[in-house]
């Protein structure tokens, strides 16, 4: 592989095919990798240009992630010219700040505080944004269908264990030794097709649910038992109790 340093490029860039810049050959995929020393080292950075926007890509280790939020809490945003960025808000900030530092050399500042106001009460939320990226306009394109949020046509090979363990992070309610994913974003048939792909792909007897005339699908307890060890080691310690596990 080769690196640049930040000095060369401002950021820290993994070439992520086997050939090389030498004798006028072209880069054509660049990942943005992150490092445990390097968190932070494009925060405030002005900008990249076009062309390395359009080389970078979302390295395979991110993207049952990036897959898992935004099947539940997150979104893209794709602005008059195209260009697509992902955000994130939640209100537990350890699990925001964890998913944060996997995609933060992709984004230009720290996540912020936000209020929003429900119903006459107050939330206190935390939030992130990336850069514009041309690698999230083709997740944009996968998620969303003039405009609004659907579920992808390719979920059942999309779907792992990594990406259906943030979907609970970010969407899942105990139930007694249950647990229902809040869908109500997504339409019944759109629910129909996500609960087929669960019990075809991972075993699992799930049903669907009407919460106030909107679609959530419940998970079992004897589903949720096999289920817990596979996910467990993608949950974080404050989000355990949704699977049944004590945080300590």
């Amino acid at each position: 592989s080769l690196s640049f340093s930040k000095i060369d490029m401002t950021n820290r860039l993994i070439h992520s095919s086997n050939s090389t810049l030498n004798n006028g050959s072209e880069c054509k995929s660049l990942v943005v990798s992150l490092s445990p020393t390097s968190l932070g080292s494009t925060l405030k950075y002005k900008g990249f240009s076009s062309k390395l926007r359009e080389m970078c890509q979302i390295p395979v280790h991110l993207q049952s992630i990036i897959l898992g939020v935004l099947l539940s809490d997150g979104w893209l945003y794709k602005n008059k010219s195209g260009k697509t960025l992902f955000c994130l808000k939640q209100t537990n900030f350890e699990y925001l700040w964890l998913v944060y530092i996997k995609f933060s050399h992709y984004c230009r500042s720290l996540p912020s505080t936000t209020k929003t106001n429900i119903r006459g009460k107050k939330f206190t939320s935390v939030m992130f944004a990336t850069r514009v990226y041309p690698c999230f306009t083709e997740w944009y394109n996968i998620f969303y269908q003039e405009g609004k949020k659907v579920v992808p046509l390719d979920l059942y090979n999309m779907l792992t264990y990594e990406a259906l363990a943030h979907w609970i992070m970010g969407d899942g309610t105990k139930v007694y030794k249950g647990l229902t994913l809040q869908t109500q974003s997504f339409t019944v048939k759109e629910c129909v097709f996500i609960i087929s792909i669960l019990i075809h792909k991972f075993n699992l007897k799930c049903s669907l649910h009407m919460q106030r005339n909107q679609p959530t699908i419940y998970i079992s307890s004897k589903s949720m038992e096999k289920l817990r060890p596979l996910i467990n080691p993608y949950i974080f310690s404050s989000m355990r109790y949704k699977i049944g596990v004590d945080s300590q």
